[in-house]
């Protein structure tokens, strides 16, 4: 999804086919924007959804081509600006795979990187031709005014299911419409110290000692930089995103029990409290648990 001098020229060639053939071509992105979109996309979604926007079947749904379909539906383009901004937590089906977990909510991020990366994904991978003629690109305007809106995850999937219907496409809900129904994520002190045991045998290589001074260089799992990626969504994305990726040299090979205990520890090293009830190994059970701190 790489927009770079060779993207720049493919659009250009696309635009002079469009002026011979009389077909309208979307408009792409200016060149610094079209640089902050691949900049935020490398940074903060292709771990999931690969550099190819391919995504992981059955964990991480694709975004090449299918991005650029939903933007092309009525209110798609608004979907799509308050699923990076809100998250978004249900499940969903693309091109036949069945995805059931959580996007974390990226309003850490400011109204132009957004813009930038819903370009990105929208105009990449040759999927402009899924597009509507003059399709316009996002602009920082239209995610500052969703912003205001200050949905839940689950409110944005109830507009994921009307498009996915083929129903007639909705009004966004707004901020005092009744919201998905959310609880306290839960975790006991034993399971973060069991989380600490798989921690230092399987993570402490990569993340350090004190989970931001690997040896190898390991993105931090503590500060701000873990509220800024997880903080606005479900413990289900931290779950999941663990379950597909981690360990990077043989993921998913941990137990579903191990998995939930490395997130109770992380959770706990982050200032969230434990409790009597111990995290679900269970995605359907983790999506109303909100890592929002009081």
């Amino acid at each position: 999804m790489l927009i770079n001098h060779a993207g720049n020229l493919g659009a250009a060639l696309c635009l002079a086919m469009a002026a011979t053939t009389g077909f309208a071509q979307p408009v792409p992105p200016p060149g610094n924007a079209a640089s902050l979109g691949t900049s935020t996309y490398a940074t903060h979604c292709a771990a999931c959804h690969q550099p190819t926007g391919k995504g992981v079947p059955g964990a991480f749904p694709p975004l090449a081509g299918h991005a650029a379909k939903l933007a092309a539906q009525g209110s798609g383009r608004g979907y799509l600006i308050r699923v990076v901004l809100f998250g978004m937590a249900g499940p969903i089906t693309v091109d036949g795979h069945a995805y059931s977990g959580a996007m974390p909510a990226w309003s850490a991020l400011d109204d132009e990187a957004l813009a930038a990366v819903l370009n990105q994904i929208t105009m990449a991978w040759n999927s402009t031709m899924a597009l509507p003629a003059g399709f316009q690109p996002y602009q920082a305007q239209e995610v500052a005014a969703a912003r205001a809106e200050g949905l839940t995850a689950g409110q944005v999937h109830a507009m994921r299911v009307t498009l996915g219907n083929g129903a007639t496409p909705k009004s966004p809900p707004t901020a005092n419409a009744a919201p998905a129904t959310t609880v306290r994520v839960s975790f006991t002190a034993e399971q973060a110290a069991q989380g600490k045991l798989a921690y230092d045998h399987s993570c402490k290589d990569c993340h350090g000692s004190t989970l931001d001074n690997g040896e190898f260089g390991g993105a931090p799992l503590r500060g701000s930089y873990f509220h800024n990626k997880w903080g606005g969504g479900s413990v289900a994305a931290l779950y999941g995103y663990m379950k597909t990726v981690m360990p990077p040299d043989r993921p998913g090979t941990l137990s579903d029990k191990v998995y939930a205990d490395l997130v109770a520890f992380l959770l706990e090293a982050n200032g969230y409290k434990p409790g009597d009830r111990q995290l679900p190994a269970n995605v359907d059970a983790q999506l109303p648990m909100s890592l929002k701190l009081d």
